[in-house]
């Protein structure tokens, strides 16, 4: 039972850690998240453990569980650690995937289009947050269904946590802007064609482009950040 609890624990902090509810440099409460899943603090602290071997948090002596901040070199290294490996699952998806993945790109791109369509009719240069945040859920779901699409099982966890990673030390949200927003779907259509089309090197290409230009984005808006610390230095 304690451990079924600790893995419920675990899920639902990686679940607050991809949604943004905990940005960095925020402290766990091992109570409070007990209480909003119905179990007691001690599962909840085997789960921090976790996710503290994990990368994502440090237990700081006197405060407890922080979400961690980001170097820009530790930024640099994640992005480029998921260029590796998603142009290369990109690659593997077109020769590998199925009519149903394929269906489930094409139904993600549609919902993120319509998304897309809401923020431009609305006049507004930021999406609110509802729309940012189910944007980044067909974000995220577009990129492990390619990866689930190369069948390579053991890189799943690994892109999985290094989305995580992305979404966390994101002080800035910049896919609230339009541009972004629109940025992203157009590249997300290439990809998608690409692998439609069965073309690998297109493929690896599309997505290599698609993951370079994140990190440009990323380092731009942390570079233009005055009000607060998005990394530590």
């Amino acid at each position: 039972m304690s451990a079924n609890h600790s893995q419920k624990a675990y899920r639902h902090i990686r679940q607050k850690l991809l949604d943004g509810s905990v940005p960095p440099g925020s402290r766990l409460s091992y109570g409070t998240i007990g209480k909003e899943i119905g179990i007691s603090a001690t599962p909840v602290r085997e789960a921090v453990g976790q996710l503290a071997s994990e990368g994502f948090v440090e237990l700081v002596p006197q405060l407890g569980a922080i979400v961690r901040e980001l170097t820009r070199e530790e930024a640099i290294e994640l992005y480029e650690l998921r260029e590796a490996m998603e142009s290369y699952a990109a690659a593997r998806a077109s020769e590998r995937i199925s009519d149903r993945q394929l269906s489930e790109l094409s139904k993600n791109l549609e919902k993120s289009r319509e998304l897309v369509k809401k923020v431009r009719k609305s006049g507004d240069e930021l999406a609110n947050e509802e729309i940012a945040g189910q944007f980044h859920f067909l974000d995220l779901a577009f990129h492990m269904t390619i990866i689930e699409a190369s069948r390579n099982r053991r890189m799943l966890k690994m892109v999985g946590d290094s989305h995580i990673l992305t979404r966390i030390f994101q002080a800035n949200r910049h896919e609230f802007q339009l541009n972004i927003l629109e940025t992203t779907q157009k590249e997300h259509e290439a990809i998608a064609e690409a692998i439609r089309s069965k073309d690998s090197f297109a493929s690896h290409d599309a997505m290599q482009k698609h993951i370079r230009n994140s990190l440009d984005l990323t380092l731009t808006e942390a570079d233009n950040d005055t009000t607060d610390r998005w990394w530590t230095q």
